[in-house]
């Protein structure tokens, strides 16, 4: 809203606090107008937009705050329910009009802009990512083998990064302002891996590979053939083990 408040024409939005709030509300409208205030000023808008105004000093406050810029042409946007919504249209404005045009605006840690890396070398393309994502900025393809981002959805909460088994997962906090970050970008893609007895599609090969080279040394695949399986879908494993028991015992497969 301060952020509609900016783009609608106002050049200073202050918020009336009476003291007896909480700290912690306090810190966070603070670490709020900080993040807006970053904003602004990288666009060009200069000056101190947002500030808390105390209920106590309130006439002297308004007095003694300089003009801070505001764009030229106002915003014709209405608010709407969903935040991020109303937010990306009041900076879409606020970009289009800005005195220093910027395609990009680097964001402190914690920002709910951004976008993340991956690490190509260490994902194995499990897609866990994909799963835990709650604001739906990871995608995979049906396709291909392969990880998106649409970048304007991430809100930077973390959860893909905690739930990489690889760590392969890296945040990026900022702000970017052209369009290609509202469609899917590919952070990664692999190869198929077939079931090597009906050709069904299996997984990644590079999850596959990884798999086999975990569990070459457990007990449990010792067996002669029991580690190959791995590479057969959940119908031909079955089916390549019964036929292994059959041969042992003498039985037609």
């Amino acid at each position: 809203m301060w952020l509609s408040a900016l783009a609608w024409g106002a050049g200073r939005v202050g918020v009336l606090v009476t003291g007896d709030e909480a700290p912690q509300y306090l810190d966070v409208l603070r670490s709020q107008m900080q993040l807006a205030e970053i904003i602004a000023n990288a666009l060009g808008y200069q000056g101190e937009h947002l500030r808390i105004v105390d209920a106590a000093g309130f006439d002297g406050a308004l007095w003694q705050w300089p003009p801070a810029l505001a764009p030229r042409v106002a915003a014709t946007h209405a608010a709407t329910a969903d935040k991020r919504t109303t937010m990306a249209m009041a900076i879409e404005h606020l970009a289009l009009h800005a005195p220093t045009p910027r395609q990009r605006i680097a964001l402190p840690e914690g920002a709910p802009f951004g976008a993340i890396a991956v690490d190509r070398d260490a994902c194995t393309m499990c897609l866990a990512c994909v799963g835990s994502c709650p604001a739906g900025a990871l995608i995979d393809s049906t396709e291909s083998a392969q990880l998106r981002l649409v970048e304007s959805r991430c809100v930077q909460c973390g959860i893909c990064a905690a739930t990489c088994p690889e760590n392969a997962i890296a945040l990026e906090p900022g702000l970017g302002l052209t369009p290609d970050v509202k469609a899917p970008r590919v952070l990664n893609e692999a190869a198929i891996f077939a079931c090597t007895r009906c050709a069904k599609p299996l997984g990644t090969e590079k999850m596959i590979t990884s798999m086999l080279a975990k569990l070459a040394n457990h007990s449990m695949f010792a067996e002669a053939g029991a580690l190959d399986r791995l590479k057969m879908c959940a119908d031909c494993r079955v089916i390549d083990l019964y036929n292994a028991e059959a041969s042992a015992h003498g039985r037609p497969s």
